[in-house]
């Protein structure tokens, strides 16, 4: 089969059609350059995805057509075919599209047919699909199907009494990453290719938006269904593929899930702040887990010159949280600045003591303290415009161990999808690695004194989260079966929990929810995150 292919995995930005268009100019040049015959971009690269509302918006919609005829004008007098998808009127109904444009004019369009309704996904809100599925390209006597991301997950295929010729099969994506995810894509590809003895190219779209992650990892599969090229995942760039030397092998080597999910939170924090003009970041240490991942995410993920750190300590603070907290910036060379809030929560009080009087301490007085450090973590953001990066994780986040207005406070919670458990393992993982792409050239930047000692949010004197919640190992496991399988408490007892703890942990779900929607965007790296993926009723009186 004799095609020379450029397919280009590439970082765009949600609404910066301009810019967007200058990166996919430059990757067409360099395929013309090369005499590629086709060149290939990832579901929406014009665009960005998801655009969302942005749809709705006419001179959105205008100007998309304005770039689209400048990508037009790019292919007069070039050999090399530009395959674009871009949102698209047709019909009077707007398409998820892809237009085949060779010599200035679209020679062939393809209608992405099925629309994801679940999850983050919403596609029916904006879309219309594609009724005749004509996807079909001839090109040098050479058949290619062409696929639009969720159409590859629809098997309408195999039953098929004639199995049609397929040269080609080329699938264009924005496939949002999860751990595990990849194997999936992998079999799915697979067993498409080898139905149809075909080669198939499944391509990626790379980068952050909002909460979305994508890992690219395109791929390029014979008709035996085995991957013959692979690019980096998370990885920025273009590949020429030249699908007559059947001898091309390119495997990249093996990513743990830990790598990965690593590897997903830094892109995540770095293109959020890129993409929204945020120069620098700080967030508050405790000397605890949390806090501790996300200094070295954020140290691994940025220059050390634009992220500083604040420890914030009261009476209750414990002297190994000190040294801990101290420690750990020290060791990824990160300037941290200790402000006490003893004497702003005595003078908070002192205000208070008359409204208060006769009423015994309780939550308000901790939860005060919280707040107090949310006010000034805030206050110095605000001064510097800098993003506050929160660090509560997935267990507190959905049982409500958190303060609304307090440790919650910030713009992005790098580990709102990640559960206690997890928080460690990721730990224990930086401490025994290190990758290319990260600043701190370092291992064991986090003090095991910090990854061993009992969690505790030292709003009291002796204080444990063990004191108001199971264990993390038991808690983590009730909420994956809550949360991530919405698994009911009769099922979850017959694993062997108590049903008086699945009781309670379920109450504490269902009443902290009012936090959640006030909760900061995280990164989504699991199959149900706390945001787009879980849509509660605030007001809700069903028990399971």
């Amino acid at each position: 089969m004799i095609i020379k292919i450029l397919f280009s995995q590439k970082n765009t930005t949600v609404g910066d059609i301009e810019g967007n268009y200058n990166i996919l100019k430059k990757s067409y040049f360099f395929a013309n350059k090369n005499k590629c015959d086709f060149f290939f971009t990832t579901e929406f690269s014009l665009t960005g995805y998801p655009p969302q509302d942005l749809l709705f918006r006419e001179d959105f919609m205008r100007k998309v057509e304005v770039y689209k005829k400048k990508i037009m004008d790019l292919t007069k007098n070039k050999k090399t075919i530009f395959v674009l998808s871009i949102p698209q009127h047709f019909k009077k109904k707007i398409t998820n599209c892809l237009l085949i444009i060779e010599s200035g004019k679209v020679v062939h369009r393809v209608i992405k047919s099925h629309l994801p309704n679940y999850g983050v996904f919403d596609e029916k809100r904006y879309f219309h699909g594609n009724e005749d599925k004509s996807n079909y390209f001839k090109f040098k006597n050479k058949k290619i199907n062409f696929l639009i991301c969720e159409d590859m997950w629809v098997d309408d295929y195999s039953k098929n009494l004639v199995k049609p010729k397929i040269d080609l099969i080329v699938i264009i994506n924005a496939s949002p990453f999860e751990i595990g995810k990849f194997k999936l894509r992998k079999k799915l590809a697979s067993k498409r290719a080898k139905f149809y003895e075909s080669s198939l190219i499944y391509l990626n779209l790379v980068g952050a938006q909002d909460d979305l992650i994508f890992d690219g990892g395109s791929f390029v599969m014979n008709s035996s269904g085995k991957i013959i090229l692979q690019k980096e995942f998370f990885s920025d760039s273009d590949e020429i593929i030249d699908l007559n030397e059947t001898h091309q092998l390119k495997i990249i080597k093996k990513k743990s899930d830990n790598e990965l999910l690593y590897k997903a939170l830094m892109i995540g924090l770095k293109n959020y702040m890129n993409k929204n003009n945020f120069k620098s970041a700080i967030l508050g240490l405790s000397g605890g887990v949390d806090s501790a991942l996300t200094l070295a995410i954020a140290s691994d993920s940025l220059d050390k010159n634009h992220i500083k750190s604040f420890f914030l300590p009261s009476i209750f603070t414990s002297k190994e949280s000190r040294i801990d907290a101290h420690n750990l910036s020290r060791n990824l060379e990160i300037d941290t600045t200790e402000l006490s809030i003893e004497n702003l929560k005595i003078k908070i009080l002192e205000e208070l003591k008359y409204i208060f009087k006769d009423l015994k301490n309780d939550i308000t007085e901790e939860n005060i303290q919280s707040r107090i450090r949310g006010l000034l973590l805030m206050a110095i953001s605000n001064k510097f415009n800098s993003l506050l990066i929160t660090t509560g994780n997935k267990s507190e986040l959905s049982v409500g161990y958190s303060t609304l207005y307090g440790d919650m406070c910030g713009g992005y919670s790098l580990l709102k999808d990640i559960y206690k458990t997890k928080v460690f393992e990721l730990c224990e993982w930086r401490n025994k690695n290190i990758l290319d792409e990260f600043k701190v050239k370092k291992l064991n930047v986090i003090p095991q004194e910090i990854i061993k000692k009992e969690p505790s949010a030292e709003l009291k004197f002796d204080q444990k989260d063990s004191d108001s919640l199971p264990y993390y190992e038991t808690l983590d496991k009730i909420l994956e079966l809550l949360i991530d399988q919405n698994k009911g408490i009769d099922f979850i007892v017959k694993k062997g929990f108590k049903k008086s703890i699945v009781n309670k942990i379920w109450d504490l779900v269902k009443k902290s929810e009012f936090k959640r929607y006030q909760s900061a965007i995280g990164p989504k790296v699991s199959g149900m995150s706390l945001s787009a993926d879980r849509r509660f009723p605030l007001t809700n009186k069903f028990r399971l």
